[in-house]
């Protein structure tokens, strides 16, 4: 049996291990002068996402590709691994989200600007008084977490 140099072998695991665990780019599409998405962008960013802002003033196509309804509808929708990730979405709930991959789920929502999300919330603060709605292509929706 061969055995292969330590660094040699941690260098392999490293390489290994960030092409297994690194976190799926996110497509940000938002109105050039919206700060709160820019803040939300900013929070995914340091959880390890790779953030590409795309600044524009009309981008209704893809919701309406996802079949969003529209009463969902936030300042800002994202596009990670395949789902579209509406408004201030917690973190932990994208990257549940990515990691169970539900079939006929077409992504997530947090209707408009709840005062106590992601990008809106002070720092420090506690998430709370919202919910996350899961919603399909088919037009149902269902809670997904409350906070």
């Amino acid at each position: 049996m061969k055995v292969i140099n330590k660094s040699i072998a941690a260098s392999i695991l490293t390489l290994v291990s960030a092409s297994v665990f690194a976190q799926p780019i996110i497509d940000l599409y938002k109105s050039p002068t919206c700060g709160c998405c820019v803040k939300w962008g900013e929070l995914m960013e340091a959880e390890g996402y790779t953030v590409n802002y795309h600044h524009t003033e009309d981008w209704s196509s893809l919701k309406k590709d996802a079949g969003m309804p529209m009463q969902l509808q936030s300042c800002h929708t994202a596009v990670i691994d395949g789902y579209l990730i509406e408004g201030h979405v917690p973190e932990q709930d994208v990257a549940r989200l990515i990691l169970e991959k539900p079939e006929n789920v077409s992504g997530l929502a947090v209707p408009g600007m709840p005062r106590y999300s992601p990008g809106m919330a002070a720092k420090g603060q506690q998430y709370k008084d919202f919910n996350v709605i899961q919603f399909s292509q088919k037009g149902t929706m269902t809670v997904y977490q409350q906070y």
